[in-house]
């Protein structure tokens, strides 16, 4: 009897400490994501008061530049130039920057991010994650490039799995901004929720069957914590840090970002951006989408903003494609996005790791994107 009283009482205590457990991770999830939404949302709101504006003042220029001979027309101006895409990057890239590091440094100068790490260890360190790489795969909302150079500092074992999560899970500033406006532009905004709890899905499947197993089991091992308790943050900590970063997305990204504004804008004219589109055309079948979506698909794997530009008409009214099922709609979205990191993202990642693990992550990341794809495209159409 006594035996039998002792077990209940631990089975109701390991109960409890599992739900308590549970109860804190959801809570430091929700805290941990909290910089990210606003982020977009103050960026997004700042960008679209000021972007027709900007667009009116570099009209001019634009038409300008757009009578010159085609190759150089193409290069500054048309679709894909560099004075046509320069108001996005300046109006959606660098504010959604600056806010999210802004709120990351204030997490961390607090203490607040050990908190969570601590909070959040038990569920990712099946995953071959450290407590505190997960703070680097959330600084990836704002921008890939200083979220990769960042885990440099995570420990020898974990950091692949820590870009890897970064490249297929972390939607960037571009992303996040081209996705809302897809969706708003078809009048399914409530669709930004469904397309977030997606990503996250898959990236943790993603990860946890792609991560071998002696590498989680190491991670396991090296994992140690020091919390430190709660207290004021710094604000001047938090300001030098959110500069540094943004002069790290300056001075890494920024020449990546003109590199690849002339690379589309040379395939665009050569029509070798044509090419492509005919050719994955037929393979969208599989995803239950039009042909005309592959310029999404292809424009995304070369620049996150490409989802719009392949999916929204000019001035953002209405799609271009025909799709209108929010599952059509949220499977090119999520196609265009996760199917392969961006240019920017790639080049950074040869440079911090190297080409062959550059070259194997972006197959591995086609292969497992392509197959949630078919997931979501015909599992959401059984279920709609």
């Amino acid at each position: 009897m006594k035996f039998a009283l002792s077990l209940s009482e631990r089975i109701r205590s390991r109960f409890g400490t599992d739900v308590l457990l549970s109860l804190k991770a959801l809570v430091a999830l929700f805290v941990l994501f909290l910089p990210a939404a606003l982020a977009v949302i103050c960026a997004n709101r700042f960008a679209d008061g000021l972007y027709g504006p900007m667009a009116g003042m570099i009209e001019p220029a634009l038409s300008a530049v757009n009578s010159w001979p085609s190759l150089w027309a193409a290069l500054f101006g048309g679709n894909y130039g560099l004075m046509a895409m320069f108001p996005f990057l300046i109006l959606y890239a660098i504010p959604t920057i600056i806010v999210f590091s802004f709120f990351i440094e204030i997490y961390r100068t607090s203490g607040l991010i050990d908190q969570i790490s601590v909070a959040l260890q038990h569920w990712f360190r099946p995953l071959g994650l450290g407590s505190h790489d997960l703070v680097r795969v959330i600084m990836g909302f704002g921008c890939n490039v200083p979220a990769i150079v960042s885990s440099r500092s995570c420990n020898g074992c974990s950091r692949g799995a820590c870009v890897s999560a970064i490249s297929f899970g972390s939607a960037c500033s571009y992303q996040l901004s081209s996705t809302l406006a897809v969706f708003a532009a078809v009048g399914m905004a409530g669709l930004g929720v469904a397309y977030m709890l997606i990503l996250g899905v898959t990236t943790v499947i993603y990860l946890r069957y792609t991560t071998p197993k002696g590498l989680r089991l190491a991670t396991n091992k090296l994992e140690k914590i020091s919390v430190r308790s709660l207290s004021l943050p710094s604000w001047q900590a938090a300001f030098r840090e959110t500069l540094k970063t943004c002069k790290q997305f300056i001075v890494s990204a920024f020449p990546v970002f003109v590199l690849i504004c002339f690379l589309a804008a040379i395939l665009d004219w050569l029509g070798v951006l044509d090419w492509f589109y005919n050719a994955i055309a037929p393979a969208l079948a599989l995803f239950n989408l039009p042909g005309e979506a592959a310029s999404a698909v292809v424009l995304g794997a070369i620049r996150k903003d490409g989802i719009a530009v392949g999916l929204l008409e000019n001035g953002g009214e209405g799609l271009k494609v025909a799709i209108d099922t929010p599952v059509q709609v949220l499977t090119a979205v999520y196609l265009a996005g996760v199917l392969l990191p961006c240019l920017v993202t790639v080049c950074t990642i040869v440079r911090e790791m190297s080409w062959k693990f550059a070259a194997r992550l972006c197959a591995r990341q086609m292969i497992w994107a392509s197959g949630f794809g078919v997931v979501i495209a015909w599992g959401g159409a059984l279920l709609a």
